[in-house]
């Protein structure tokens, strides 16, 4: 099997190219060639593209697609109604995978613009009181207007292919909310690399750990809020760059955090294991309604307690009180709480953290997507020529 690849960058920009690199190269192993195709605009990185059979800049999607002769058109991020469009017109399948809510939420990130509330909304006149139609831009003024009406006309030109994935069964009840056929609509659940084989780390005791962007989708404003209500020796490490950085460093001083809290920027997959297996517990405190939230995952993999935000998919791989235990977002006392009750009881949170471990080697495994994503195909690929 041949697959072109559609993303607007070709670089490892964020997880959507985490995910198409790791997913490449384990369809390669199973015999499929992929090819990428990536927008001129775009981000690119010689040493990334390599991954891939080939790569290629989108000029003439028609042309290329014609003379590359794929078995099917596997699309991620692409931006612009002309091109989902085109693409919709091929005579090979083309299936997009739904990595955030770009499509189906006018400010990208599914909380509300004023009072940062998480939103479960499908998208329409109240969007515009939330404000999340005045977006910023790298461009003079520095702000940009997004419209209900555009969103919808590029909704309507992905409508049109043959099939749609999703990670979660939240996303997908979310894109059979705006109108996407729910019989195309296929969840198959991201997955993590098998656990690294490293000497046995042991916990401490009083640390907590977090990964992720420092935006304020994230929830980082709210664990710092809780962490400065629980006891002094607590301690928290912070994993991840972003542009609210300096903000919640600031917050740190104003809570006198500063002796207790430390910002490591990004970290190697190394380095990520060993707080994954040195922490006494993860938070992943997000308000953003996360379309899977793979931190989780990775982390439960190293039997990682773990407290998460009840949004989004967050429930697909935590299991509350089983797998790590949920607290409502946006919720200081509630979550100040739930990390005091983990602490202070060990035991229970190593009983989390093996049983959060078992159910990622179960169901979040590589050859597990693969084989979904295989069978999918294959089903829209018979008797079908190019």
């Amino acid at each position: 099997m041949h697959l072109v690849w559609v993303n607007d960058n070709a670089a490892p920009v964020g997880g959507c190219e985490a995910y198409i690199r790791d997913t490449a190269l384990g369809l390669r192993s199973r015999g499929v060639s992929s090819t990428l195709l990536y927008q001129v605009s775009g981000a690119m990185e010689a040493r990334w593209m390599r991954h891939f059979d080939g790569a290629f800049p989108m000029v003439d999607i028609h042309r290329q697609i014609k003379e590359l002769a794929p078995d099917l058109v596997y699309i991620h991020r692409l931006e612009g109604v002309r091109e989902a469009q085109l693409f919709s017109e091929l005579t090979c399948p083309a299936v997009r995978f739904f990595h955030d809510h770009k499509l189906f939420c006018l400010r990208e990130h599914k909380y509300t613009a004023i009072r940062n509330q998480t939103c479960k909304r499908t998208i329409g006149w109240r969007c515009y009181p939330c404000l999340g139609f005045i977006n910023r831009s790298d461009r003079w003024p520095g702000i940009r207007w997004q419209r209900i009406g555009s969103l919808r006309a590029e909704q309507r030109a992905n409508m049109q292919f043959d099939a749609f994935i999703t990670s979660s069964e939240y996303m997908a009840g979310h894109l059979a909310a705006h109108g996407f056929d729910r019989n195309r609509i296929h969840v198959i659940p991201l997955y993590v690399m098998p656990p690294q084989e490293t000497e046995n780390v042991a916990r401490d005791p009083k640390l907590l750990f977090f990964a992720g962007q420092m935006v304020r989708g994230k929830g980082v404003d709210i664990l710092l809020k809780a962490l400065a209500q629980t006891r002094d020796e607590i301690r928290l490490i912070l994993a991840g760059r972003g542009r609210l950085e300096d903000e919640f460093k600031q917050l740190c001083g104003e809570l006198k955090l500063d002796h207790r809290v430390t910002f490591m920027g990004r970290l190697d997959p190394d380095q990520m294991t060993e707080y994954y297996q040195k922490a006494a517990c993860v938070i992943f405190p997000s308000r953003a309604p996360e379309t899977f939230g793979l931190i989780g995952p990775e982390a439960m993999r190293y039997g990682a307690p773990i407290i998460a935000s009840d949004v989004g998919g967050v429930r697909e791989w935590l299991e509350d009180g089983v797998t790590g235990v949920a607290v409502p977002p946006n919720d200081v006392q509630a979550l100040t709480e739930t990390i005091t009750r983990m602490i202070d009881d060990p035991g229970r949170a190593s009983a989390l953290g093996e049983a959060g471990r078992k159910r990622c080697l179960e169901c979040f495994m590589p050859d597990r997507h693969l084989d979904s994503l295989l069978a999918l195909f294959q089903s829209l690929t018979e008797g079908r020529t190019t």
